[in-house]
């Protein structure tokens, strides 16, 4: 298991200063592939006040305390990582602690991974190495490379203790009945017995205060019939088919916590009527266990799974960051999802999933794995999961279907996890955009309303770059077709767009929604609003290929140059093998242009966001003269930025620019008309002017808010239209369906 999410359950009650020291220790660990998941008592101290603090977490709020076993149930089914670790509100990690404990999920034979436990200040330690024999007694410090004995077992304490999430569900948790002692010991010999491996990592540590609570009011005030019980109970639970499990062990026991009791008797450290009340606590405790035993032993039944057990409406689930209405869980699918995009899906998608999860839905997206291997992860608040396409024969596709295999194999493997998403944690609707048919067979299943969002369509990228019209890409259109004729909804990115593909593939253009793309507008305090440099510098962004316009504006070069010799040109983008010749388009566009105005032009290739950002921030201008663009999401980028931008009129490109407003809207594939606008732009004043006009017109229109609240709109609207629950539920009910629990 490689960097695998771990959820971090805390449970608390009435702790909400120890519990704030813990969550800070939690914010800073080095490993951060988290979620930390908050189980409260409830607590009616400050914690309230403590929770509301920090964002990024998720809370369960019981209605009553019910014992610390079924709390951290509540933890592990509300979790969403393949290991779940546990710490108590009590505890601080060490910035490592979590690092350390996913380094022992390398090894696919291990099931649990623990770790040390220091008192208060590092003075002493409370576990390191621990075991506890088939008589309830734990021996909790040991040494490193001592061995295990034959009726012992490893055990973790439970402010320091991890475990793959599947072994937990395949064991069935914790057992409700340890309401406190031994909750953890005992699950972990239920691990232990299922065949599975438990590790201990010395250098997983936390540091555990063991402040006073309901159950420990002092050092020796504590809940003395409880541990009892559980100590008898324990033996004969996990034991039962041994006869010493009967009659010996709990005797054992029994004599060993009285004993105990007694020498802090005579070490003046009780008194004679504390000596009494505590005897007599234990006593009871020992009978009721030893009942409880023998009932469970009699009358076993079948092997209970306590996380499918707890009722339905036994707590309420929520994020911290979550606002007041419904909120959604909604799945993405982008083949690809990165920090530094290459294609405009990825930009998108990664816009529209923050947003959504900045509000607090719970967001997923599910891309392309560059590993050989799928993987998860978080991207702040959204569960990323990479996955691997699956190449499927049911077609019988030769090789040279290449195009079609190629975007079934990754539509079958993300519906496979779309179905995994929503049995786990009950995803409610999914979005794919339209380019590569990527939602294709997700919208033939459909499990849950199918959302694509309308892109350039393949038949306009094969039209602009005038390749020919093979067996292939005739099957990649139908696919692409049937995707957006099968899906429950069409979102249009432009008006353009819409009647375009409303046209070609046949489907009602009145039954589509619009949603214009937004993105994130930098700070007044970052533009650069009037040029310092003697140099007049125009930028180009795109790919490289005829699409995208380079050629026009390579033609028009020539002329601004010897107009403006002033003037350099940025070219940021992947060179691509699309020339007419098939090979590197960044050669074929300096051999067709005069070696003289080479040095006038700087190719920078691709660059990552940051440096994206510099280059708006320090350009006079945007020529991006592309001969077809579905909305044109450089061109509010360079807006946002303060500047003028030239297109064509083109796709939705006269949708984003206002001409003569914020930039210029120009005739397609005419490098006269773009030339003189170029050289028309070398204007201070003129540029300023249109800048401010552009930077007013993206602030006004194209903010990620506003495409995350029409896209809100039309998924609520989908929902209500198919008589679906879109209030958030209280953990319970289908919700089990996840984890195959019911």
């Amino acid at each position: 298991m490689s960097d695998p999410l771990v959820s971090i359950v805390v449970c608390t009650y009435n702790r909400g200063e120890y519990l704030d020291r813990c969550i800070q220790s939690l914010r800073r660990q080095s490993y951060q592939n988290i979620e930390i998941i908050i189980v409260d008592g409830p607590s009616v101290d400050e914690t309230e006040a403590v929770l509301k603090k920090y964002d990024r977490l998720v809370i369960i709020k019981q209605p009553q305390l019910n014992g610390i076993s079924n709390a951290r149930n509540l933890g592990i089914r509300a979790a969403k990582g393949d290991v779940v670790a546990f710490i108590d509100d009590d505890a601080m990690a060490d910035e490592n602690w979590v690092l350390h404990l996913a380094e022992g999920y390398s090894d696919q034979n291990v099931a649990g991974v623990g770790g040390l436990v220091y008192g208060p200040g590092q003075t002493h330690r409370q576990f390191d190495n621990g075991v506890i024999n088939k008589c309830g007694i734990p021996d909790a410090i040991r040494p490193s490379d001592k061995e295990i004995e034959d009726d012992e077992f490893p055990i973790f304490m439970g402010t320091n203790c991890s475990f793959r999430r599947s072994a937990l569900i395949e064991v069935g948790g914790f057992d409700p009945y340890f309401r406190y002692y031994h909750d953890e010991s005992e699950l972990c010999v239920r691990i232990v017995k299922a065949g599975r491996r438990l590790m201990y990592k010395r250098d997983a540590y936390v540091i555990h205060d063991m402040a006073e609570g309901h159950n420990r009011k002092s050092p020796y005030d504590l809940n003395w019939s409880e541990i009892a019980k559980n100590v008898i109970y324990f033996t004969m639970k996990d034991f039962g088919d041994e006869f010493r499990s009967y009659t010996t062990r709990p005797m054992a026991s029994s004599y060993l916590w009285l004993k105990q009791v007694y020498l802090d008797y005579k070490g003046n450290r009780i008194s004679f009527s504390d000596l009494g009340r505590i005897e007599y606590k234990i006593v009871r405790g020992v009978f009721s266990g030893y009942l409880d035993g023998l009932k469970y032993n009699i009358y076993k039944k079948n092997k209970v799974n306590f996380v499918a057990s707890i009722p339905d409406n036994c707590s309420l689930f929520y994020s911290s960051s979550q606002q007041d209405g419904p909120r959604l869980k909604i799945a993405y699918i982008s083949q690809e999802f990165v920090e530094d995009c290459g294609g405009g899906d990825c930009f998108y998608t990664r816009n529209l999933a923050r947003g959504f999860a900045k509000l607090g839905h719970e967001v997923h997206v599910i891309a392309i794995s560059e590993r050989s291997c799928p993987y998860d992860y978080m991207d702040g608040e959204i569960y990323v999961h990479k996955i691997n396409p699956k190449f499927v024969d049911f077609l019988g596709l030769s090789d040279e279907m290449s195009v079609s295999k190629k975007n079934i194999a990754f539509s079958y493997a993300a519906a496979e996890k779309v179905l995994e998403l929503k049995e786990r944690f009950g995803i409610q609707i999914v979005e794919a955009p339209l380019w590569d048919a990527q939602g294709f067979v997700t919208a033939l299943i459909k499990p849950v309303p199918v959302v694509i969002r309308l892109i350039t369509p393949l038949s306009k990228f094969l039209e602009i770059q005038g390749f020919q019209i093979t067996r292939d890409f005739k099957l990649a259109n139908w696919l692409e077709g049937e995707t957006v004729r099968r899906a429950t909804k069409n979102i249009a990115i432009s008006r353009n767009i819409g009647s375009l593909i409303a046209g070609h593939h046949r489907i009602d253009e009145n039954t589509l929604s619009y949603s214009v793309l937004g993105i994130d507008l930098p700070n007044e305090d970052k533009l650069r609003r009037s040029s310092s440099k003697d140099a007049y510098e125009i930028l180009f962004v795109g790919r490289l290929e005829r699409r995208k316009g380079i050629d026009t504006l390579f033609r028009a070069i020539p002329s601004i140059i010897d107009a403006e010799p002033s003037a350099r040109f940025t070219i940021v983008g992947r060179d691509t093998n699309l020339a007419p010749d098939g090979g590197s388009y960044k050669r074929h566009l300096l051999d067709t242009l005069d070696k003289k105005y080479h040095k006038y032009i700087t190719f920078t290739g691709f660059v990552p966001s940051a440096a994206l950002r510099d280059h708006y921030r320090d350009c006079d201008l945007l020529a991006a003269p592309s001969l077809y663009e579905s909305f044109g999401q450089i061109y509010i980028e360079a807006m946002a930025w303060g500047k003028p931008v030239i297109g064509c009129k083109a796709g939705g490109i006269p949708e984003v620019i206002s001409n003569g407003e914020t930039g210029f809207v120009i005739a397609p594939d005419d490098d006269h008309e773009l030339s003189d606008k170029i050289i028309a732009l070398n204007d201070d004043a003129l540029r300023y002017k249109m800048g401010c006009a552009a930077r007013e017109f993206a602030k006004s229109n194209f903010k990620i808010e506003k495409m995350v609240d029409d896209t809100f709109k039309i998924y609520i609207e989908i929902l209500k239209s198919q008589n679906l629950n879109i209030d958030i539920l209280p953990i319970g009910g289908n919700k089990l369906a996840r984890d195959g629990l019911v």
